[in-house]
């Protein structure tokens, strides 16, 4: 990688930004927090889609926790700078806290302490997720996060590709084969999405990781029939062509290549087959195209109130649907609904939802509106996909995907940050920056 020096510097990066430079002590409590990310992602990975050496995993998660949290001890302080955005993380922080106090822990057994600090998906540490934006940001955050995003994925891909027999299980309603799609997705391979949005930023290596990881879970999702799923990915490709069709010198022939490959593909499909009977798609035909929450659906609103639609029911709370997962759950109350609005709302009301909604609207209109680079968009629209993806899915949870979301918050507010202009961050991120050889 080439060094960084004041000949191969853009005209307004004669001093370094601020952002820019970081002390070591810095960089290594973020390698250690991201490290711990990781180590806590994959430990809940392999404990929930193997069925031997769980204490092992569920150790691993745990030295994982410990990590994260020495980590963020050492790196967190709380900003002054932007007022509005500490004002109001730090109301939505004390209404998560609130959430915990009103909830419902009675019959807590051994398993469910365990769900409570193991469970990525709905236990109670998810709810401090967006404690992440109190980290001081400087831009080695992105450059480390793309790192481990990249091992991420090499896992994500090495686990699907050693179960594939039963991630290709021809049973459509094999749950473990449905579960394994879904948890390596979301732990693992989802977050490749923000390296996907910034693939002119990236080394060959990693663009060649991002094709092979996004195509993966896309077709492995359309073969399991994982709607939700199939959604996200599609979106995320589609904004990342079209960013990379934005920021193309040759718009033109990319343009003139997409519509011909559209146009061959709907020309060979229409004359040779049904769409819906290709055999690789015929469970989306048999099951994608079917909707199958209404029930659950109509049993949520059925049993809430008009206070639990204000200020939730509290964590651990549920609502009345007999006859689905019965075994799971007692007495036909579910604590746990396969939307992510729905899920806020539920135990936190829709007090909760609004919260959330002011701590990231803001940060949206300061990163289109008024930032100088392209960046800082491709944040926003990252940001903007988690937000669509909440109804279709549970994404509200506790891996890097859900943390990235609120590292990108955190540098839409940063004005520094958003006063680079891109010429200055492709520098960045391509070249290794050496402060000492950089005349100022």
């Amino acid at each position: 990688m080439e060094t960084l020096t004041k000949s191969s510097i853009s005209p307004s990066f004669l001093v370094i930004p601020e952002i820019m430079v970081s002390r070591q002590s810095y960089v290594n409590g973020i390698k250690l927090f991201l490290m711990g990310v990781l180590g806590l992602s994959l430990g809940y990975v392999l404990s929930t889609t193997t069925l031997s050496l769980t204490f092992l995993y569920q150790g691993l998660q745990l030295i994982s926790f410990f990590l994260i949290f020495y980590a963020l001890i050492n790196l967190i302080k709380i900003r002054v700078t932007y007022s509005y955005f500490n004002f109001i993380v730090s109301i939505y922080l004390l209404w998560q806290i609130l959430i915990l106090v009103r909830g419902d822990y009675t019959d807590l057994t051994y398993f469910g302490v365990k769900q409570l600090l193991f469970n990525l998906n709905y236990g109670a540490l998810v709810l401090f997720v967006p404690f992440i934006a109190f980290l001081p940001l400087k831009i080695i955050v992105l450059k480390k996060l793309f790192y481990v995003i990249g091992i991420m994925s090499f896992i994500f891909l090495f686990l699907a590709f050693f179960n594939l027999p039963v991630l290709l299980n021809p049973d459509l309603l094999d749950l473990d084969s449905m579960g394994m799609i879904e948890t390596y997705a979301k732990y693992l391979a989802l977050p490749i999405g923000i390296l996907a949005i910034n693939f002119d930023l990236l080394e060959r290596r990693y663009k060649i990781l991002v094709v092979i990881t996004s195509l993966s879970i896309l077709l492995l999702a359309i073969f399991r029939a994982r709607r939700g799923l199939i959604f996200i990915e599609l979106s995320i490709i589609t904004v990342s062509l079209l960013v990379h069709y934005y920021k193309s010198h040759k718009k033109m022939s990319i343009f003139l290549f997409l519509v011909y490959f559209l146009f061959l593909s709907i020309t060979y499909f229409s004359s040779k087959t049904d769409f819906f009977q290709l055999s690789f798609l015929n469970n989306i035909s048999e099951k994608g195209l079917q909707n199958t929450r209404n029930y659950v659906e109509s049993c949520f609103f059925n049993d809430m109130t008009f206070i639990d639609y204000v200020v939730g029911k509290g964590y651990n709370s549920g609502y009345r649907c007999p006859g689905i997962d019965d075994s799971i759950f007692k007495d036909g109350i579910r604590t746990v609904i396969e939307t992510d609005y729905l899920q806020l709302i539920m135990i936190g009301g829709i007090v909760n939802l609004v919260l959330l909604l002011l701590c990231i609207i803001p940060a949206l209109y300061l990163g289109l509106f008024k930032s100088n680079n392209i960046m800082v968009k491709s944040l926003v629209l990252w940001i903007v996909i988690w937000l669509i993806s909440l109804y279709p899915a549970n994404v509200y949870s506790l891996n890097l995907y859900h943390i990235s979301i609120w590292i990108c918050v955190g540098f839409c507010y940063s004005k520094s940050f958003r006063e680079l202009s891109q010429e200055d961050i492709r520098i960045y991120f391509l070249k290794e920056i050496d402060p000492n050889k950089i005349i100022t």
